[in-house]
């Protein structure tokens, strides 16, 4: 499955996911819920993945794009014990942050992506040091990193301001540590 289906969610399936994604951590800070992502939530990640806003995260993206890369990140919290979480402020999704792997990477990865009208609020530091924090106390994480593109000021600023230092490079991408064994 490429792209979101047209298909109706049945209603006892729906139940069930909903169900299943209670189940999964919810941080919680001053401002700001980082919860499950939910199907209603892909329409937000769409706006960010399928724009300009979408360049670092290898987009622009088609919306089949960026339907297989939300499904698979909201499939590794079943997969992988961590994942995408939707980021809201008074319950309307604003962005992204994530615990996740790819092929290829040497570490767990922290990762963020907002919307327009979550930029310039302190929304991403607030809900990337959760999850941080998250991955540090009670993942056991041994080592985080975030791999960011140079040109992408704003996300190393970001990295640099929870602590992070650079430590190298991977796949033309620099590579911010924030612990681990390399430093």
């Amino acid at each position: 499955m490429l792209r979101p289906t047209h298909i109706p969610v049945t209603p006892r399936g729906y139940e069930q996911a909903f169900f299943t994604s209670a189940t999964l951590p919810v941080l919680t800070t001053e401002r700001l819920s980082v919860r499950a992502p939910n199907l209603d939530d892909f329409e937000v990640y769409a706006s960010i993945a399928c724009s300009e806003r979408g360049k670092h995260l290898g987009g622009p993206k088609t919306r089949a794009e960026a339907w297989a890369d939300y499904a698979q990140m909201c499939a590794t919290w079943v997969l992988r014990g961590h994942g995408i979480w939707t980021v809201t402020s008074d319950s309307v999704p604003i962005g992204f942050v994530r615990i996740g792997t790819e092929p290829g990477d040497e570490a767990h990865e922290l990762g963020f992506m907002f919307t327009e009208a979550g930029e310039g609020h302190g929304y991403a530091h607030e809900a990337s040091q959760a999850a941080l924090l998250h991955a540090r106390d009670t993942l056991h994480l041994p080592e985080l990193v975030s791999y960011i593109h140079a040109s992408n000021t704003r996300a190393i600023a970001l990295a640099e301001r929870l602590g992070a230092k650079h430590r190298g490079t991977l796949n033309g991408n620099r590579i911010y540590r924030y612990w681990g064994p390399r430093g």
